[in-house]
């Protein structure tokens, strides 16, 4: 028997209350994580009430999942399809054109959903429990992904020191990610596309240094 999603649910307010609800839950478990509100607030907040929220999401933990996933996964899968796209028009494809593949879903999600940054910032640096499975099944693929697309245009740098550095971009783009809201609130703000190269240069230019011990990382 197939377990059904809270998408699945069509009840009281349908698609306009789950909507709310997800918004809600996005900004508030962002702010305060997933300790710090309860169901009844999160209602509350949405403006609506408890029993449509828990018919809806079942429980605050459904919820948060629900929350976090609707765009981390999505923003993952076009990680990939841009990596594998730009892979079938050169192999292999630049550093510089990896490195466009994996930060511009992450630069436009953070654009365009800020209250979604902190809850992801919360996820990646201290995610709660039953969180832990989830992340490591959504990141290893794209990260493996990754890895071997940069290993065959950096031959001379070795695969465990390119997952490291991978790690450092995902580090960049998190604090990206965290601190985007404050780009509008920037006396003198830089246009978006000259941050968008600057922090594509900073990355690509990581990535492609030449180790600092080649001898102390393996293969």
């Amino acid at each position: 028997m197939k377990r059904r999603s809270a998408k699945a649910k069509v009840g009281p307010g349908g698609y306009e209350t789950r909507d709310r609800l997800l918004d809600t839950a996005e900004r508030l478990f962002g702010t305060h994580g997933y300790d710090g509100i309860g169901m009844r607030a999160l209602a509350e907040n949405a403006k609506v009430n408890l029993g449509a929220a828990t018919y809806h999401y079942g429980s605050k933990k459904a919820l948060y999942i629900e929350a976090f996933m609707r765009r981390f996964r999505p923003n993952n899968a076009e990680q990939l399809s841009l990596l594998r796209h730009a892979q079938r028009q050169a192999r292999p494809p630049s550093v510089d054109a990896i490195v466009d593949c994996m930060i511009e879903p992450v630069y436009s999600m953070g654009l365009m959903h800020p209250n979604f940054s902190a809850l992801l910032a919360r996820n990646l640096i201290a995610p709660p429990m039953f969180m832990h499975a989830a992340l490591h099944r959504e990141v290893d693929l794209t990260m493996q992904e990754y890895v071997a697309a940069l290993r065959r245009c950096l031959p001379g740098i070795p695969r465990q020191l390119i997952r490291t550095r991978v790690m450092f971009a995902m580090g960049s783009l998190l604090m990206f990610s965290a601190n985007v809201g404050r780009l509008s609130r920037m006396s003198r703000p830089a246009p978006l596309e000259q941050v968008f190269k600057e922090l594509a240069g900073f990355i690509s230019a990581g990535l492609q240094a030449e180790p600092t011990d080649p001898g102390a990382v393996g293969k």
